[in-house]
């Protein structure tokens, strides 16, 4: 089935390394992290997600990371910290969009097995993650 997606986004956030838009009738957040991320920023960003998770009852995200250049790596942190408050915000599915830089893959694997809850899906397409949570 070819999704058509209809522009029912709102950006509400913006900055130097993320910007992040929700469409609240069908409860999805979009994330799309930008050059290279250091522990600062990652846990600056994935705590601005969360608030807008809380804000608008999100169940889906789709977490885009195709234009990082690389990061860090805090798996430890997102998977002890961030994923099980998406969780208990309410968020069921997330589909990661891999970075094109191969240890990013790597440390996006590593949080995906490591996660537990959240249905979670990694892909190298922005529209086959769409795709894959239109299915919910």
């Amino acid at each position: 089935m070819l999704y058509v997606h209809e522009n029912q986004e709102s950006l509400v956030h913006q900055s130097e390394f993320l910007e992040i838009r929700v469409n609240p009738k069908e409860k999805i957040l979009l994330s799309n992290w930008t050059g290279w991320l250091n522990t600062e920023k990652g846990h600056t960003g994935c705590l601005k997600i969360l608030d807008y998770v809380n804000e608008y009852k999100i169940t889906k995200i789709l977490n885009d990371n195709s234009k990082v250049t690389g990061h860090s790596g805090d798996t430890k942190w997102m998977n002890e910290v961030w994923i099980p408050k998406l969780r208990e915000a309410g968020v069921k599915y997330f589909a990661w969009i891999y970075s094109y830089e191969f240890f990013t893959q790597l440390e996006i694997d590593n949080t995906v097995d490591r996660s537990t809850g959240i249905s979670m899906r990694t892909f190298f397409l922005p529209e086959d993650a769409r795709q894959w949570l239109q299915v919910f």
